[in-house]
């Protein structure tokens, strides 16, 4: 049986895609997950990671992103943390989405938390000791969810 759970960490310094996505890919190999589900997994990841290492630091030191994936039952559980500014996911704005794209008056941004809201099916933020901490889920069955 394959390992239920991978780790790994990346810094703010580097090109995270290339980083986690050939292990979330084995991962969802050895799982027997869809390419859809895997696509979404790495899709949320990259936007997540990239907008912690554009806007969460102040400095031009390393700092770590600790990520982990985890296969509970029908549920991925992604759990990533990092020393970045804070910034609930939950509280940001939602795009404009109701006007045509050419009238749509909205600052740049927020499309992909906003794609990452959709794509998974529960998400919660807290701040632990100085650290951003967001559990995304993300529910496997067929069928019973419009994203399994």
């Amino acid at each position: 049986m394959a390992d239920t759970v991978i780790s790994f960490q990346m810094t703010n310094r580097i090109n995270c895609f290339e980083c986690f996505q050939p292990k979330v890919e084995a991962f969802g190999a050895a799982h027997g997950l869809s390419a859809k589900v895997v696509f979404h997994l790495t899709l949320c990841l990259d936007e997540l990671v990239t907008n912690i290492i554009s806007y969460g630091y102040t400095d031009f030191d390393d700092h770590p992103i600790d990520v982990t994936v985890s296969l509970e039952g029908e549920e991925i559980i992604i759990r990533i943390e990092d020393d970045a500014e804070p910034f609930n996911i939950l509280e940001a704005p939602e795009p404009e989405l109701s006007l045509p794209l050419e009238k749509r008056a909205r600052p740049v941004g927020g499309m992909g938390i906003h794609l990452v809201k959709n794509l998974m099916n529960k998400i919660k933020y807290t701040r632990e000791n100085g650290k951003n901490v967001l559990v995304l889920k993300k529910t496997l069955c067929e069928g019973c969810c419009p994203h399994g």
